[in-house]
């Protein structure tokens, strides 16, 4: 099992800002550094999906939020939110556009 920290990044595609390739791009960045759970970039083999993301909050050790125009409307990111909160996790944010800078260069 690896030593790195474990986080779950939370965020909602509804709003169109987050896309698979930028979920893609955060992945491969964090990586380096930790062991990043993103839902979209898993096999969809779970009956219950958000059951799955449940138990990757329950044994991470941060929540890491990709802000979003509609990032706090979301049921999902807002009980991924209110678990973090009883699980005392640090939650840390990053915006949107700051991920998607580096995608404007290419």
């Amino acid at each position: 099992m690896s030593n790195k920290a474990r986080v779950l990044i939370s965020y909602t595609k509804r709003d169109g800002a987050v896309t698979n390739r930028l979920l893609q791009r955060l992945n491969d960045n964090l990586n380096e550094i930790s062991s990043p759970y993103i839902d979209a970039l898993r096999p969809q083999s779970h009956r219950f999906q958000q059951f799955a993301v449940i138990k990757a909050l329950l044994c991470s050790h941060f929540l890491l939020v990709v802000e979003s125009p509609a990032v706090y409307s979301s049921p999902c990111v807002r009980l991924e939110l209110l678990l973090a909160k009883l699980r005392l996790l640090p939650v840390l944010r990053i915006s949107v556009e700051k991920i998607r800078e580096p995608l404007n260069e290419a």
